[in-house]
């Protein structure tokens, strides 16, 4: 999604997991459109127990630490319970097949 959030005036990606996880090759591609749009990019993914989706989830950013530190504050505001905080280091480059 595009329209969700902003950040210094920049559209921020952002990527909900359907599922418990977003699939590796598609959050790869996600990091290397943020990086062909010079955009952040925000992917939430939901954890599961036993009993189904339990509310907690795991954050990923790419950018810069201020950016991950404004996404935590505000999923933090929204209610949501995180549990793991994590920052891309590495973001794939786009390569000719």
């Amino acid at each position: 999604m595009l329209d969700q959030l902003e950040w210094q005036g920049e559209d921020v990606i952002v990527a909900v997991a359907t599922g418990t996880r977003i699939p590796a090759r598609t959050f790869h591609w996600l990091c290397s459109l943020a990086k062909v749009t010079a955009r952040e990019l925000v992917a939430v993914e939901y954890k599961k127990d036993a009993q189904g989706f339990n509310g907690e989830f795991n954050l990923r950013t790419t950018g810069t630490e201020d950016f991950r530190k404004v996404m935590v504050t505000y999923f933090a505001q929204k209610g949501f319970a995180s549990t793991d905080l994590s920052r891309e280091r590495r973001i794939l480059e786009m390569v000719a097949l």
